[in-house]
């Protein structure tokens, strides 16, 4: 299924005098059930891609390859599926066999997926997104975060995840922020041991992402086969991934920003010792500014 704007495709500016029109696309739930690829594009006024507003609302369940680009009234892709109450918890899968999403300049998106409670995740299955192999988001500098998960269903969820690649995001404080049932436990997450697993995880491409402070926000990760990490502008993220003691994890990264890192230890398959850090060839250290006398 391909959107996009006529009129973006005469010119690529805002013709002088038009009106500021934004639309809201409603898709037949027959096509949202079916779509097998979705290319939205250089739209000047689509708002957001929900599905029908009857039944259950777009699940997208066939959709394997998703690419959303220069929209810039986008202020989400996808809306909150309506929630039958008489359905129980994790019942509805969504986005099963999504394999690749792309998200590129979309200045004004706040989410990629909006949800109308943070509680809403725990009435999916843990099933959704389990194929999601390919990440990929650039240029959404309002993004708060990617898509949200409950902890019960976000080690399985993300358990095909294979490349991560994030980059000019300055709002972004979390990819996938975590949810718990319960409120307390939700404000005391900043203090939980759990580790979130992402069993397929190997690359992460991090660029000019400031405020990021993880990548499920406070909760420990762990990525057993994760091969290269590439990190620029990043200076709020003070953790890396836990990794297999197997192979040295190749690292890119400025040195300032290496120095500064946490590590849990060896005994959590956390340690500096398990990655492997290259710099940059013009770094240099700080020489002494006073003269040398002889």
């Amino acid at each position: 299924m391909h959107i996009q704007d006529l009129q973006m495709r005469r010119t690529k500016e805002l013709p002088l005098g038009s009106e500021d029109t934004r639309t809201i696309i409603t898709i037949p739930d027959v096509i949202c059930d079916n779509a097998m690829i979705l290319h939205v594009h250089d739209s000047l006024s689509i708002t957001s891609i929900p599905g029908p507003s009857s039944a259950l609302g777009s699940r997208w369940y066939n959709l394997r390859w998703c690419r959303v680009e220069r929209c810039p009234m986008l202020d989400c892709l996808f809306t909150t599926p309506h929630i039958d109450s008489g359905r129980g918890s994790n019942e509805m899968i969504i986005f099963f066999w999504l394999r690749t999403l792309w998200t590129s300049q979309l200045p004004k998106a706040c989410f990629i997926w909006n949800w109308s409670t943070p509680t809403s995740v725990q009435h999916f299955s843990n099933s959704s997104f389990e194929d999601l192999d390919f990440l990929h988001v650039d240029f959404c500098p309002r993004l708060i975060h990617v898509l949200p998960f409950h902890l019960l269903m976000i080690n399985h969820s993300l358990c095909s995840l294979e490349t991560l690649e994030i980059m000019w995001c300055g709002d972004l404080k979390e990819v996938f922020p975590v949810y718990t049932t319960d409120a307390e436990s939700h404000n005391q997450q900043q203090h939980s041991t759990t580790t979130v697993e992402f069993l397929s995880l190997k690359h992460i491409h991090l660029h000019e992402v400031p405020k990021l402070q993880g990548i499920c926000g406070r909760w420990r990760v762990s990525a057993p086969k994760l091969e290269t990490v590439k990190i620029r502008g990043c200076w709020s993220l003070t953790r890396l991934p836990a990794v297999s003691m197997m192979k040295k994890v190749e690292c890119d990264c400025e040195k300032e920003w290496w120095d500064r890192l946490q590590w849990d230890g060896l005994q959590a398959n956390h340690h500096h010792s398990l990655y492997k850090p290259t710099h940059s060839r013009y770094y240099k250290k700080k020489l002494l500014r006073s003269s040398v006398l002889r």
